[in-house]
């Protein structure tokens, strides 16, 4: 697909948390369902837990967005009965995730600005 075939990642905001905390995960490398779980906990210092089979719903809508692809772990060959699916962001998902990144940044300005946060 080319550039000219993509939707302005723009068109897709906002974005659910959930998501944009999945893409941000993603663009620091391939996850699985679990993975994913434990990174967003991780990654926000405990606020955010997301429940077991809530990222597979959320998997599922970005694959068939083309945000996200699925990959099979580097160098593995899956065991008999393994199940698990490992996830990686798209060109597209990163300029969707940017696209968020600067619409919370504005956001943030904005709040900074009205004295509601103070500035970093």
């Amino acid at each position: 697909m080319s550039s000219g075939d993509r939707p302005d990642p723009r068109t897709l905001l906002p974005l659910k948390p959930d998501v944009f905390l999945i893409l941000t995960i993603l663009a620091d490398g391939e996850h699985y369902g679990y993975s994913i779980m434990h990174a967003a906990e991780e990654r926000t210092w405990g606020q955010v837990r997301i429940q077991a089979g809530a990222p597979y719903r959320r998997l599922k809508w970005m694959l068939e967005g083309g945000l996200i692809d699925e990959v099979r772990e580097a160098g593995s060959e899956p065991n008999e009965g393994e199940r698990r699916r490992y996830y990686r962001i798209t060109t597209f998902g990163r300029d969707v995730a940017k696209a968020e990144a600067r619409r919370m940044a504005d956001l943030l300005a904005a709040a900074e600005a009205a004295a509601l946060v103070a500035s970093p």
